[in-house]
């Protein structure tokens, strides 16, 4: 961008010299996302194969969202980050501005970007709330996990 202000006045020209800088958000750099987002939750997910996630998957992922968020898919972003522009954590809060985030199956990822999660233990990073969980395919065969997840899910929800 360039800066046309001219000001001439030998006495404030000093004052604006570093005033006029403006941060372009770059618009060129498509984020798809499904779901719209309307309570700021934002979900990570991550596949090759697909746009989005594997119909089986999605329709489990719906199944979360509306019983154990009580929300609907209008309320949530799903971001397969394999198709990301930006794999970097920074990018995406920016550009999203999530109030949660739940990253499904992420944990080596999230430790490259300097964050060391447990699974299913969460914390407020840069005013986000993460929550890391396993992929969405572990909880359909080990019960137990998906009772922990239940469990976390409540606490970071509705307490």
């Amino acid at each position: 961008m360039q800066n046309d202000l001219d000001i001439s006045d030998s006495f404030l020209s000093p004052l604006f010299e570093e005033l006029f800088v403006v941060k372009e958000r770059d618009f060129s750099i498509e984020y798809n996302s499904l779901g719209a987002g309307h309570q700021k939750i934002l979900m990570l997910v991550n596949t090759k194969s697909v746009e989005y996630l594997e119909s089986e998957d999605l329709q489990f992922l719906q199944t979360i969202i509306e019983k154990g968020l009580r929300r609907s898919f209008d309320d949530v972003w799903v971001v397969n980050l394999d198709r990301f522009p930006s794999k970097n954590l920074e990018d995406i809060f920016n550009h999203f501005q999530p109030a949660q985030l739940i990253a499904w199956g992420f944990d080596q990822w999230l430790g490259s970007q300097g964050l060391n999660l447990a699974i299913h233990k969460n914390a407020l990073v840069n005013g986000v709330e993460v929550i890391q969980a396993l992929s969405l395919s572990a909880y359909k065969t080990e019960p137990a996990q998906k009772a922990r997840l239940w469990a976390t899910l409540q606490k970071v929800f509705f307490n």
